[in-house]
């Protein structure tokens, strides 16, 4: 649980954890992106993540790690670049995969070494697949509600970090 005391007002977040079975389902896509206002039309990126929200279902922590993909797409009109990545829990890792090269695995910060000098471009229209996995066996016998997130760092001007999200529940 992080909380932010910010003029007066605390904000609260609590990281929970996320897994990905077969049985997953796809809950919510993200909007096109537009331009930003006083930005002239086709001058700026657009980050596009599908699903922004992937509901794993019911993990089963015996089954081992488990892998989603999601496609990330330039939905702007001008060159899209991905800097890198994160993980809210060190029990879930991403990685971006774009014309068929995978770049490194993300996590969460601190808790491995940390790719440095990499990042992906993607084309006006391009697409390329996150991969996501979670390891329901990364925090011991653990049973509930699994709620992780994936930030992405590009040069998108609406959405410089922009964040999707692994829900579900573990299980035995």
């Amino acid at each position: 649980m992080v909380a932010l005391a910010a003029g007066g007002y605390f904000l609260v977040r609590w990281w929970g954890s996320t897994a990905a079975p077969p049985e997953a389902r796809v809950l919510g896509a993200a909007p096109a992106g537009a331009s930003l206002p006083g930005t002239p039309s086709g001058g700026a990126p657009t980050l596009t993540v599908t699903p922004r929200i992937y509901d794993l279902g019911q993990v089963s922590q015996a089954a081992g790690t488990v892998t989603v993909r999601m496609t990330v797409t330039n939905t702007g009109s001008a060159d899209l670049i991905i800097t890198e990545m994160e993980t809210s829990c060190g029990c879930t890792r991403a990685r971006l995969v774009v014309d068929g090269r995978a770049g490194p695995w993300f996590g969460m910060r601190g808790h491995a070494p940390w790719p440095t000098g990499w990042s992906a471009h993607l084309r006006p229209g391009q697409r390329g697949t996150l991969i996501v996995q979670y390891d329901p066996g990364a925090h011991g016998v653990y049973r509930g509600p699994i709620d992780r997130v994936v930030v992405i760092h590009s040069n998108d001007p609406r959405q410089p970090r922009a964040s999707v999200r692994l829900i579900g529940l573990q299980v035995p």
